[in-house]
């Protein structure tokens, strides 16, 4: 009974919100409206990039990537936003993981045409939005979840999700995931929860409780699909992972500023997920940052069971921007990995400029896995134009192959 009782709610709110759509687009003047009068996107990113992974044939790869989308104007707190997505190579001198050609090295960006993103949007309650269909889900700094914008193929989640401030300090975040677009234009059909609380009375500090749940559904392996090391079928991997994050900003002077982080995490499994998912995540960091300058120095951890078989997993994260961008460890070996890092950012005009220092090893046993540094200067000529030349160099003490990457592109906004 009580079932029942909740399915008829829920359909009694779905009616009421169809009602309530259907008779603010009944007018064909109206539909007309939110269509003429929405905001169209263009992006355009054209990038080349070469890799070279010790006993692969180096690759090199100019791939564009262009994105058309519509925000429609909103009708009675309704609106919509659709996008598509065209991955085009020009130059295919590279294993994108789906053209076959595996004796170069690795640049996971295919061809693609498709649809990236494409929801429906409910805001008719003040602080407050429900979103429901192919969504991008960027969760704080990415480090769990995220689209992994660097990739010309986007991750995007077929969820629904709600966001609010019920309190002036405080805010939620909830969303339920039934299938996953990965960066290889792979479907992956998902039971997937993700949920945070979020606490900032100020900018000194900021305290986050946090819980996801990946559950892969597939029932055979999908490439780009997480993985883990583990033997098994598809649901092998899946976990669930609670944490708290604390951070903030401390000013020490009129200029001088105190940034910091403090993350825990533990992961176990979830959904068929293997008993060998038995491992917890630390992330420390602070730095030193002027207007124009800033100096961060961090420590993480990503445990390993007390077996040394299993290392804790991101499997939704935007795993580039961790651990090095040659890419050597998306997937955390079964032994976990510490990384010791440090990273200098500067500012000159309208150029960035960023340089880090990593240091890789084993939790488990301690092995030195390798040394990674990583380069980036980014210009931008104006508001819709921007461009940038990024470097990484991972050096092989016992972990993974010499891996050498560069990356020259274009960013246009619209």
């Amino acid at each position: 009974m009580p079932s029942l009782k909740r399915t008829a709610a829920h359909l009694a709110v779905m009616n009421a919100l169809l009602v309530t759509l259907a008779g603010s687009w009944a007018n064909a003047d109206t539909l007309s409206d939110a269509i003429t009068q929405g905001q169209v996107h263009l992006d355009f990113r054209p990038r080349y990039e070469f890799m070279s992974q010790d006993g692969k044939k180096d690759a090199n790869a100019f791939t564009v990537q262009t994105l058309l989308g519509l925000n429609s104007k909103p009708i009675a707190d309704f609106s919509a936003d659709l996008q598509f997505i065209n991955v085009a190579g020009i130059i295919n001198q590279y294993n994108s993981l789906r053209n076959g050609k595996t004796a170069y090295s690795v640049i996971p960006d295919p061809d693609e045409s498709n649809v990236n993103q494409a929801y429906l949007q409910f805001a008719g309650i003040p602080g407050w939005k429900l979103r429901a269909g192919r969504q991008e889900i960027n969760l704080d700094d990415e480090r769990f979840v995220g689209a992994v914008g660097f990739r010309q193929t986007p991750q995007t989640f077929d969820s629904v999700s709600i966001s609010g401030k019920p309190l002036k300090d405080l805010s939620i975040y909830g969303a339920y995931i039934w299938r996953i677009k990965n960066i290889l234009n792979e479907n992956v059909p998902s039971q997937t929860i993700l949920s945070e609380i979020n606490w900032s009375p100020s900018s000194f500090i900021h305290a986050q409780g946090f819980g996801y749940w990946y559950g892969n559904q597939a029932h055979s392996a999908i490439p780009g699909a997480a993985a883990c090391f583990l033997s098994g079928n598809a649901q092998v991997c899946n976990s669930q992972t609670l944490g708290l994050r604390v951070g903030g900003v401390i000013p020490l002077t009129h200029t001088l500023k105190l940034p910091y982080d403090l993350s825990y995490a533990r992961q176990l499994p979830y959904d068929g997920g293997s008993a060998a998912i038995n491992a917890s995540y630390y992330h420390l960091s602070a730095g030193l940052a002027l207007p124009s300058v800033a100096l961060h120095a961090n420590y993480m951890v990503m445990g390993a069971n007390p077996q040394g078989s299993y290392g804790f997993q991101t499997p939704l994260a935007t795993k580039h921007a961790f651990n090095g961008w040659a890419e050597v460890f998306l997937t955390t070996p079964p032994k976990g990995l510490r990384s010791l890092y440090v990273t200098a950012t500067g500012k000159i005009m309208k150029t960035q400029l960023m340089a880090t220092y990593y240091d890789f090893q084993a939790d488990h046993g301690a092995a030195h896995y390798g040394n990674e540094l990583d380069l980036s200067v980014t210009h931008g000529f104006s508001r819709h134009w921007s461009a940038g030349v990024q470097y990484a160099d991972y050096r092989r003490s016992s972990y993974g192959v010499n891996t050498e990457g560069a990356w020259v592109f274009v960013d246009a906004k619209f």
